[in-house]
């Protein structure tokens, strides 16, 4: 026996589809269907683990908390600026701003030497990646269209399909009513027949009882 299942649809032909009952009817099983189903559970052990993108990195985990919904929080750039000192500061304080100062400087050489790798090296780089998107856009769109033209050669050739079978099954539901029209008038007929066929019969029967009473005589 075949494992294959056929749908009994015609969707294209069939116009009971738009009968608000039957829309209603319809969109009933659907929720009740909905609701035998069992609801997955963000615990469920089927589902993949969550993956820490940034497992090694609290300050960055931290920066792109809770993103996309909420925006990405700017990195504080005070501890890069020149620091504060007064008269009386202590030794601890004249450490720290040392060491604030030296951060400061390190970073406004790492921006330095970034800036003029970026100069070098960021036109022709970014000339090659936009070259490598477009190439990407275009044949990403050539492929779309691809699709969308097979999609509607798809839903074309199963339109005609399903227009001519349609067709096709109200001929054969014209010519089987058409048969059975003819075959309850023909039982009609018979039946009519039948009722002739008794009352000659009964005719012959009285017939034939006064053919013996006159014999008889």
């Amino acid at each position: 026996m075949s494992s294959a299942s056929y749908i009994d649809a015609l969707p294209y032909f069939d116009k009971q589809v738009e009968d608000p009952a039957a829309k209603a009817a319809a969109q009933a099983l659907i929720e009740a269907e909905l609701r035998k189903t069992a609801q997955v559970s963000d615990d469920d052990p089927r589902l993949p683990p969550t993956v820490e993108v940034f497992p090694k990195s609290t300050q960055l985990a931290e920066l792109l908390n809770g993103y996309p919904s909420n925006p990405t929080r700017g990195i504080d750039p005070s501890k890069y600026g020149a620091p504060v000192i007064t008269e009386d500061a202590t030794v601890e304080e004249l450490e720290a701003a040392e060491k604030q100062s030296r951060i400061g400087e390190g970073h406004m050489a790492l921006r330095i030497e970034n800036t003029s790798i970026l100069a070098s090296y960021g036109p022709n780089a970014w000339l090659v990646r936009n070259y490598q998107l477009n190439s990407q856009l275009t044949e990403l769109q050539q492929t779309l269209t691809t699709m969308k033209e097979q999609v509607t050669d798809v839903n074309r050739s199963r339109r005609v399909f399903q227009e001519e079978t349609g067709q096709h099954l109200s001929k054969l539901e014209s010519r089987w009513q058409d048969l059975i029209g003819s075959t309850v008038q023909l039982e009609m007929a018979c039946k009519a027949m039948e009722g002739e066929v008794k009352g000659l019969r009964r005719k012959e029967e009285g017939l034939k009882k006064e053919v013996e009473e006159l014999e008889n005589q």
